[in-house]
């Protein structure tokens, strides 16, 4: 920020006829970002210190505006090993009158209504690889506009928020829920992803998200062009390095059968009882459907209905971030979350 602003004055003291073709030819300034700090949860991109769109204030925070204009990506998880840093080269530039506000790349811009010390705007960005090289970096440029459509269903981010109100003292001393209500892809309401919503609540294991697909609900998510689906498929045993999944209870005959030719299960090792390990499938919905027809067709959707990306997952090969879901390594972008049972 300072030197932003040193900048600015020097360059401005430095023209003799201030004309606003000399004075949008400001000096530029190259500045290296650490990989470690460009991720979402970074204080200053968590604060919303971002004001403005394609030009903005001097007190931006660098990493929010690269995430706004789309040369990075907002994720909690750092980039790879194999990046050092980002270089970014800016162009001071003067006050603006006003710095207008956008959602663009899920980063939300703030508005600012006056010309406040000098602004900026990014020239070029690149990659600094560890082992030597650069790898430049082009800007995506996607944004939502502030008039949406109301009836029609579209691809991009298109919210609604309720609050519930608190009618007496006592509930006026509870924290006050918000829910964030956005528009799937077949136009109904569902709920906007967030970390939250998929976290086990407390030490209440029945409301764990693994329990609740175990009882037989399945998770829906969206990113805001693809559906996926996340179930449960049954129980792994493993015993004495072997292992075989169930699916489903025994018969009377085949438990008979059981219990006759083995030894009794108090004689059994304890560890063949208890290593059970639940198994989970990822698909891609081959076609987003309304639940209705989901419904009938039935739940989890058969086969023919999906492409499996990955089976027989663990619960810890599934692992939530505030911005999507990483399934065996990957990374999934999510908009919006939802739970369906078949009754």
């Amino acid at each position: 920020m300072h030197e932003l602003l040193k900048s600015w004055k020097d360059f401005e003291e430095s023209l003799d006829n201030k004309t606003d073709e000399k004075l949008q030819n400001g000096p530029t300034l190259e500045i290296r970002i650490p990989a470690e700090h460009v991720t979402a949860t970074n204080r200053q991109v968590r604060g919303g210190q971002l004001w403005g769109t394609d030009i903005y204030t001097h007190d931006s925070d660098l990493v929010a505006v690269l995430m706004h204009t789309g040369y990075c990506r907002p994720s909690s998880s750092p980039p790879p090993g194999a990046i050092q840093e980002l270089k970014a080269t800016i162009r001071v530039l003067p006050p603006q009158n006003c710095y207008t506000s956008t959602l663009r790349n899920n980063v939300r811009s703030r508005a600012w209504g006056a010309a406040i010390g000098c602004s900026y705007r990014i020239e070029h960005c690149c990659i600094v690889k560890k082992g030597g090289g650069t790898i430049d970096l082009e800007p995506r440029l996607m944004h939502i506009s502030a008039l949406e459509p109301t009836l029609a269903p579209v691809a991009v981010e298109r919210t609604m928020t309720t609050r519930s109100a608190a009618s007496n003292a006592l509930r006026q001393q509870k924290f006050v829920r918000e829910v964030t209500i956005q528009y799937n892809l077949c136009n109904e309401p569902w709920v906007k992803y967030s970390i939250s919503i998929v976290a086990d609540k407390g030490l209440k294991k029945p409301l764990f998200t693994s329990a609740r697909l175990k009882k037989g609900e399945v998770l829906y998510l969206e990113s805001h062009t693809k559906r996926y689906e996340l179930c449960f498929t049954g129980e792994k045993v493993l015993s004495n390095g072997t292992s075989t999944t169930s699916h489903a209870p025994e018969s009377e005959q085949e438990k008979h059968h059981h219990h006759s030719s083995h030894a009794p299960m108090s004689e059994r090792n304890p560890m063949e009882r208890n290593n059970i390990v639940d198994m989970f499938r990822w698909s891609r919905c081959l076609k987003p459907l309304p639940q209705k027809m989901m419904r009938s067709i039935g739940i989890p959707l058969p086969v023919e209905h999906l492409e499996v990306l990955e089976e027989n997952l663990d619960w810890e090969d599934i692992q939530w971030s505030q911005t999507g879901v990483w399934v065996a390594g990957k990374e999934y972008f999510l908009a919006r979350v939802h739970f369906l049972s078949p009754n």
